[in-house]
């Protein structure tokens, strides 16, 4: 009987951790990450405002200034995901801290983002900036499916990455960066 009420004890403990951690995850890290494509949007117009105010450039070499700061842009927005996830783990509960580790032990460099995106847009490389820049702005918005997903898959469930991958690529809901390339 005490093992059953300790057991009870540790779970309702460990769900009001995780379910604060949910809110510090959602207030500090998927809200402000939504938002960065229309940052990033607002940052590109300003960087080729003056980038091209008095200069006198060619079509092409206006196009390779866009495509430099789409690129500065899109590593920025992974630095930015990558110090935002540090950021909130600092603030979560140690058994939070434990379980981002078990499901992302760190964040994607821009190389592994870039080259996960280039086969798919290797003939548009402003496409491929823009791609990262939505990757970077998405967080996982069932941390816990995943979470279940991946322990029901190591432990007599289904496959873990097919599950996980289904869940997080649904590209079928508009993403912020659509005003961007209409406006390009």
């Amino acid at each position: 009987m005490i093992f059953f009420r300790l057991l009870a004890g540790i779970i309702v403990f460990a769900g009001y951790a995780l379910y604060g951690d949910q809110k510090i995850r959602d207030e500090h890290y998927t809200k402000p990450l939504a938002k960065m494509p229309v940052y990033a949007f607002a940052l590109y117009q300003q960087m080729l405002s003056a980038a091209l105010t008095g200069a006198s450039l060619s079509i092409s070499e206006i196009k390779q200034v866009r495509l430099e700061i789409l690129s500065m842009l899109s590593q920025g927005a992974v630095e930015q995901r990558n110090h935002e996830m540090r950021k909130v783990r600092e603030q979560i509960s140690p058994l939070g801290r434990l379980l981002s580790w078990f499901l992302k032990q760190k964040g994607l460099s821009y190389q592994q983002i870039e080259e996960k995106y280039a086969k798919a847009f290797s003939k548009d490389e402003q496409e491929l900036h823009f791609k990262i820049i939505e990757s970077a702005s998405r967080s996982n918005p069932s941390v816990f499916g995943k979470l279940v997903s991946k322990l029901t898959g190591w432990f007599g469930g289904g496959s873990s990455s097919s599950a996980a991958s289904s869940s997080s690529s649904s590209s079928s809901t508009p993403t912020p960066t659509q005003p961007i390339r209409a406006n390009l």
